[in-house]
C-alpha cells in the first residue's frame, strides 16, 4: 500500500466514512477468526447428580443436545481442580474428579469450556447423564 493510499485509509476511518461504506453496502471485507470446537471429553457422565436435591425435575428436560455451563469451583474443599455442571444456572453435578485437573487447569489459563449433554439413563435412584465435553478456541 502506497502512502496515499493508506493516508486516504485513515482519513475515512478518522472521518467515519468507513463505518457508513459498511453500512451502505459498500463491500467491505473484514476477516473475521472462527471459532473451532475441539471436544476434550467424548463421552462423560455427570458426577455427583444423587446429591441434587431437585435432580428428578432436573434431568427431566435434559434432552441430547442441551448445552451446559461449566464453572471452575476454586472454593471446593473436597477437590482442587473441581468443576461445577450447571444447567440454566443450576447445578446439576460436577466433572468426575478423576477427569478434571487437565480441563481445570485450561480453564484457569482462561479457555472457555462447555458441555453438551449427548444422552441420560436411569439406574434405580441414580441419574446417569452422559455429556461431551469441548473446547471453543
Amino acid at each position: 500500500m502506497s502512502s496515499t493510499q493508506e493516508n486516504t485509509a485513515l482519513s475515512l476511518v478518522a472521518s467515519g466514512a468507513l463505518g457508513g461504506a459498511a453500512e451502505a453496502g459498500a463491500g467491505l471485507s473484514i476477516p473475521v477468526p472462527f471459532a473451532n470446537r475441539i471436544v476434550l471429553l467424548e463421552d462423560a457422565h455427570i458426577a455427583g447428580t444423587t446429591h441434587i436435591r431437585n435432580i428428578d425435575e432436573l434431568a427431566t428436560g435434559l434432552e441430547s443436545g442441551y448445552e451446559l455451563e461449566l464453572v471452575r469451583d476454586t472454593t471446593n474443599t473436597q477437590d482442587a481442580w473441581a468443576i461445577r455442571v450447571l444447567a440454566d444456572g443450576a447445578k446439576v453435578g460436577f466433572i468426575p474428579a478423576d477427569r478434571n485437573e487437565v480441563l481445570a487447569r485450561l480453564m484457569d489459563g482462561g479457555k472457555k469450556l462447555g458441555a453438551t449433554v449427548t444422552g441420560k439413563e436411569r439406574l434405580g435412584n441414580w441419574h446417569k447423564i452422559h455429556m461431551e465435553v469441548y473446547l471453543d478456541d
